[in-house]
């Protein structure tokens, strides 16, 4: 009888520990479907934000080569009146510029004007926009807000598809501000949406461009996986929101965003559960044993007698370890211990994860699945910091973190190597140092800030003045200057005071600077009524044509002169102009030496004038 009921006891008994084993293993198999729509829904953020960031960059560069388009149209005050100003300008953007079809002047009928260029585009000379083109509305907008809007796609006269970028002209007569047409900008759509992508990260992204559900662009990769999902982000040019950028899933991204995590957690978990289960019968066939023990009870009091000892000593640890914890948790500073070979995060305080917006589970999961996610450059940091282990030392980092909303902040990390039981710890302590950068950067921008003018200071026209010239002499370009100096300055000082002349070279300043029309050039302060303009890559007519928008620009200001030689008793300005191809033989200080002597011999020869330093010749305003 007894051994029947001990049989019947151990088939019960393996019927439930088989039970808790199916309970176990689905339970590993929700944790590991968990998993891996956890990494699917990291993958779709890190995309979206990529698809964000590109979208951002897409919209900059159109700004930066539109506001081309816009400075132009603030000369036309200028070129109404002149065409072959207005062409000379519209010739030089077309030059800058590749991916513009043409450059057009649409008057306040909406009639065709001017155009730039004329070969190829002759399809389009007296051309009219009547209410039923698919642009019409457009120009009504642009005409009515006065901001310039860029059109929906639409075919070319010329043949092909088109895109155009309307910017309102305005003209003053008798003192009132009328409306004058358009400055019209064609671009190819194929040509535009190239030379905007050109460069940028979309190069290892399957990205569309879409407008109104349209394709404009497809650029796939060829590890582009199926349509299961995309992301999607808007994308604005010119006032027009109608345009959206989408982007793909690669096989790359998905590589990057997933581990095989998820896998050992399944297999692990399965082999956690089976060794438990066999435990739980090994534990039941012993206790069923336990009568044979008998006989060791003394050695187990003995063994319970030490336990509580080391139990008693591991509460007291456990104890001073709380109260450390407590103390660290409370640290305005960030204290993180990452542990090496393997790599693991094995301790970080309350400040991590609490100033990086995340629960400490969320930012343990991941730093263990995406670390770049928190902090970029974390692959080179490591790189770096695990030197300390050869060196034995301290060391302080740079770096940046990101919150969980995005925002990214300093990050000033000081290291410290430590090895115990056999394994290399490193102890880092961070701390928000963004203060004390933004400190450091202005303290350098007002370093080369001219404090009258907000000009840049004699200071930064040398730095940059040698900098460009070793620049241009790998590249094998010319580099301009002008030198201008106001024409008596010191008269006008004395009759009016000197609050009066500094206003006056405010307003200088003002007008030197709206002169410029390229990336690079700038204006610098170069002393008292001294002024100097660096113009890269620009030879000499190039100079000159600069030098010709100063003089216009300071007899606009119309600032009268109490004691002037000018005849038209006006606040003028001479300049000299020089341009050299940066030689191994010549220095920066040749080319300041030429364009301070053509400034010499512009104001010998009655000022208000430009002489260049290789002729000799002036130009007379």
């Amino acid at each position: 009888m007894s051994f029947r009921s001990a049989s019947r006891n151990s088939k019960q008994t393996f019927a439930l520990i088989a039970l808790l084993f199916a309970l176990l293993l689905a339970a590993i198999f929700y944790l590991w479907q968990a998993l891996l729509a956890a990494e699917q829904t990291q993958a779709q953020a890190r995309l979206q934000l990529e698809a964000n960031s590109l979208a951002a960059q897409i919209e900059g560069r159109f700004q930066q080569q539109t506001g081309t388009l816009i400075r132009l149209a603030e000369r036309w005050d200028f070129q109404r009146e002149s065409p072959h100003l207005w062409q000379a300008d519209a010739d030089r953007l077309l030059r800058d510029f590749h991916n513009f079809q043409a450059i057009e002047w649409l008057d306040s009928s909406y009639r065709m004007r001017w155009i730039q260029p004329l070969a190829g585009n002759e399809a389009v000379i007296n051309f009219v926009y009547h209410p039923d083109h698919p642009n019409y509305p457009v120009l009504v907008r642009a005409q009515t807000t006065g901001k310039p809007h860029l059109s929906s796609p639409f075919k070319l006269v010329q043949g092909g598809q088109g895109l155009a970028y309307y910017v309102p002209l305005y003209k003053v007569e008798d003192g009132e501000r009328t409306f004058d047409g358009f400055l019209l900008g064609i671009f190819r759509v194929e040509v535009l949406l190239s030379d905007l992508l050109r460069d940028l990260q979309a190069n290892r992204l399957s990205i569309e461009l879409e407008e109104r559900g349209q394709t404009l662009m497809n650029r796939p990769t060829s590890d582009q996986l199926a349509d299961s999902w995309r992301v999607s982000s808007p994308v604005v040019l010119g006032e027009n929101h109608n345009f959206v950028l989408v982007v793909h899933p690669t096989r790359h991204l998905l590589d990057t965003a997933t581990t095989h995590l998820p896998l050992m957690i399944m297999l692990s978990g399965s082999l956690a559960a089976l060794l438990l289960c066999y435990s739980l019968w090994l534990a039941i066939q012993g206790a069923r044993r336990n009568a044979i023990l008998k006989n060791t009870n003394r050695q187990l009091q003995a063994e319970v007698v030490r336990r509580q000892s080391t139990e008693e000593s591991l509460k007291n640890n456990q104890a001073r370890l709380k109260l450390i914890i407590d103390m660290t948790d409370h640290s305005h500073d960030a204290l993180f211990i990452i542990g090496l070979e393997p790599q693991e995060l094995v301790y970080i305080n309350r400040t991590c994860w609490q100033s990086l917006g995340y629960s400490e589970a969320q930012l343990r999961q991941l730093a263990t699945i995406a670390p770049k996610d928190i902090m970029p450059e974390v692959g080179s940091w490591m790189k770096a910091v695990k030197s300390l282990i050869h060196n034995q030392g301290d060391a302080i980092f740079q770096q940046h973190v990101v919150h969980a909303n995005g925002q990214v902040t300093p990050l000033e990390i000081s290291a410290r190597h430590l090895r115990r039981l056999g394994r290399d710890y490193l102890i880092c302590v961070g701390r928000n140092n963004s203060e004390q950068l933004e400190i450091a950067e202005r303290l350098q921008r007002l370093s080369n800030q001219d404090g009258l003018t907000g000009l840049y200071n004699r200071r930064y026209f040398d730095k940059t003045l040698l900098s460009e010239w070793r620049r241009l002499r790998r590249e094998n370009i010319p580099l301009g200057l002008l030198m201008l100096d106001v024409d008596h300055f010191k008269r006008f000082n004395d009759l009016l005071g000197h609050q009066a002349g500094d206003d006056a070279l405010q307003r200088l300043a003002n007008a030197m600077s709206s002169c410029l029309m390229r990336e690079g050039d700038c204006v610098c302060r170069y002393g008292g009524e001294e002024f100097a303009v660096i113009l890269p890559g620009a030879d000499l007519p190039q100079c000159m044509q600069v030098a010709r928008r100063i003089h216009e620009a300071v007899e606009l200001m119309a600032l009268p002169h109490p004691d002037t030689s000018i005849d038209s008793g006006l606040l003028s300005v001479s300049i000299g102009a020089a341009s050299l191809q940066p030689m191994p033989e010549w220095s920066p200080h040749d080319l300041i030496k030429q364009a301070d002597a053509a400034l010499y011999r512009a104001k010998a020869e009655g000022r208000n004038r430009t002489c260049d330093a290789e002729t000799g010749e002036d130009e007379t305003d």
